[in-house]
């Protein structure tokens, strides 16, 4: 903790890659001084500046304060950080402002990107600005050059790590084994079109009722996979013309 990291590091990937969920549970895990903040809920730089303020002040002792912070320059911004560090006595610990939906920086002031990715030098602290973002660096970096961020790549889950992860998620009412193969027809039908996590698991849950319709009738046992498959095969086809649509449901 009292080593100077990195000044700044920048983590993409496409959506549901686990970026975010990572860095939360690092930090929280290891305990770690951090702000985390959503720069689509804080969409102007003062809004963005002065949350991380706030946060900064609960840092030491775990709770949110929700004292009044006004921060309109980078300038004010920088005095302030430099204060409230010295107040919740971190100096000697590396601070981590996590920037999550980064992307959202490039519509503020264009000195704010710059700033953040030299936040270390300018404040004169121990800290580390984490940038999350679904695009490339290259679409990020200013056309007046900037400081280069240590750059990481979350890949898409590959077909294996879907199955075990939405594989998790079986009702207690059924075997692991069977709801596993029901995993796997979903995946066979959908992978190709849609890798999202998030809309996996609302697929899963959508049509897995569907599913089970022949064993709830009394015509097939959980091991009559054929049954099971020529029966949910139409309503997953067609659920496949509709994916990030909501419109099945």
């Amino acid at each position: 903790r009292q080593q100077f990291s990195f000044p700044s590091i920048f983590i993409y990937g496409h959506t549901s890659s686990g970026k975010t969920y990572v860095m939360q549970t690092l930090l929280t895990t290891l305990q770690l001084p951090h702000v985390f903040v959503n720069c689509v809920e804080y969409f102007t730089s003062r809004l963005l500046l002065e949350e991380i303020l706030i946060q900064l002040q609960g840092c030491s002792s775990g709770t949110k304060q929700t004292s009044p912070v006004h921060c309109d320059t980078l300038n004010d911004f920088v005095r302030l950080f430099k204060q409230t560090v010295a107040s919740q006595e971190l100096q000697d610990q590396t601070l981590y402002i996590v920037l999550d939906r980064a992307e959202q920086l490039r519509e503020m002031e264009a000195n704010i990107l710059p700033a953040f990715l030299r936040l270390q030098e300018l404040t004169d602290r121990n800290v580390t600005v984490v940038l999350l973002s679904e695009i490339v660096w290259e679409l990020f970096r200013p056309n007046t050059g900037c400081f280069e961020p240590l750059t990481i790549y979350f890949p898409d889950y590959s077909i294996g790590h879907l199955q075990k992860i939405l594989s998790q998620n079986h009702p207690p009412e059924y075997s692991a084994d069977f709801y596993a193969a029901y995993i796997n027809i979903l995946l066979g039908v959908f992978y190709m079109v849609c890798r999202d996590l998030k809309e996996l698991q609302h697929l899963a849950a959508l049509n897995f009722a569907k599913y089970c319709e022949p064993v709830v009738r009394g015509e097939a046992n959980e091991r009559d996979t054929r049954k099971l498959w020529k029966n949910i095969e139409p309503h997953l086809k067609k659920a496949m013309q509709t994916v990030y649509l909501r419109e099945i449901s």
